[in-house]
């Protein structure tokens, strides 16, 4: 009996297997300090959680239609025109059970067996791993010295007759840098001129805190017939576990999308819809409070970070993550995996290696959590590190 080549490629998520410690750990009496999963710690809004307990009440528990809802489609194409200055049919709009769902089954609609996509780290645990599972092969480009996006030189060197796409975040999950105008203008023109499609994750747009979020395509709409915006209503909205994510993309793309979710997980709850409807109209203004404490946060956690020196991090601009160079504190082959194990046994401190971001050497710190955790958590690991 054989399995699945691509399948045994596959990993499973690192930083839901470092959580799984983590929440074993603690459940032995061991005072856990979780800064590995990328978690909002404050609730999905009562507004939204009011609307889906009125829909189940009103019986909206029957199957909705693949792709989602016109109700729902309506909202996202609404929304893309509010914040991001973006025209879209809704028949361009496919939901799905998460920006994950979405992400894999575009994959699996673009890539047959070897075409390569092109990978910026630090990136996403997924996106490489989704990859290979559709029959890709990633090309990941080596974290820069300054940690934001390579310059399109450099990405032109990793190119070949087999690319196929190019896949890129901002705000950047781990990083947490965001492009700028200048770095989307160069990336634009580079891209217009590439016979690749352009596969934008936003899903942290909300979480931009030092200049407003621009997506690609507005600057640069040249590319909107290879262009595909995912985006979702994770980390906006705090609603992680309610699974609501979708794409805005070519009428071809979206379709083949909508087609493979028809055979996977079909749709999404007709209650989740009518609340993520509620999210998106409200918007930003709902999440702002949130927001501006996950910039204080940031602000404070890397204030903590520079008063105690000896730790190298990248400034984060956006999401809620900080990225450590642990590189000069590994001796004798030592790891960042082995490392961020370490720290779980003997410190009780769970961070996610950069393994798990193609870029070892590397921690991604979470500060999605009360100021007191944060604070902690920061001085267990320059204990670990400094001494």
């Amino acid at each position: 009996m054989s399995f699945s080549r691509r399948i045994l490629s596959v990993q499973p998520s690192p930083t839901l297997a470092l959580n799984a410690k983590a929440v074993q750990l603690a459940k032995q009496g061991h005072k856990v300090l979780n800064f590995a999963v990328g978690e909002p710690d404050y609730p999905t809004p009562k507004v939204v959680v009011d609307r889906a307990i009125e829909s189940l009440k009103a019986g909206r528990t029957k199957y909705t239609p693949a792709g989602g809802s016109p109700e729902l489609r309506q909202a996202i194409v609404d929304k893309l025109q509010r914040d991001n200055g973006l025209s879209f049919d809704t028949s361009q709009i496919v939901v799905g059970t998460g920006a994950k769902e979405i992400l894999f089954h575009t994959f699996l609609s673009l890539l047959n067996d070897g075409d390569e996509v092109i990978l910026t780290t630090p990136c996403w645990v997924s996106y490489a791993d989704q990859i290979r599972a559709a029959g890709g092969i990633p090309v990941m480009i080596p974290v820069t010295s300054h940690g934001r996006i390579p310059s399109t030189e450099e990405i032109a060197k990793y190119s070949s007759p087999r690319t196929k796409a190019f896949v890129f975040n901002s705000p950047n999950n781990p990083a947490g840098y965001i492009l700028t105008e200048s770095e989307m203008k160069e990336l634009g023109g580079f891209l217009a001129k590439q016979g690749w499609w352009v596969i934008s994750d936003e899903i942290y747009e909300y979480m931009s805190f030092d200049h407003p979020h621009q997506s690609l395509l507005k600057v640069c709409p040249e590319l909107k017939s290879k262009f595909i915006l995912v985006n979702g209503l994770s980390k906006a909205f705090a609603m992680t576990g309610w699974r609501v994510g979708y794409c805005a993309a070519p009428q071809e793309v979206a379709n083949m999308v909508k087609s493979l979710q028809s055979h996977s997980s079909t749709c999404i709850p007709g209650f989740i819809e009518d609340a993520a409807v509620v999210a998106l109209k409200h918007g930003k203004p709902l999440m702002a409070d949130d927001v501006a404490r996950l910039r204080q946060r940031r602000d404070m956690a890397t204030k903590l970070l520079d008063s105690l020196g000896g730790i190298k991090y990248f400034f984060p601009q956006g999401a809620y993550y900080i990225f450590v160079d642990i590189r000069d504190n590994l001796r004798g082959g030592d790891t960042s995996l082995n490392f961020s194990e370490r720290l779980l046994q003997e410190h009780h401190l769970a961070l996610a290696p950069g393994e798990a971001f193609g870029a070892p050497g590397f921690l991604r710190l979470s500060y999605a959590t009360d100021e007191d955790t944060i604070t902690e958590g920061i001085k267990r690991l320059h204990k670990a590190l400094v001494g």
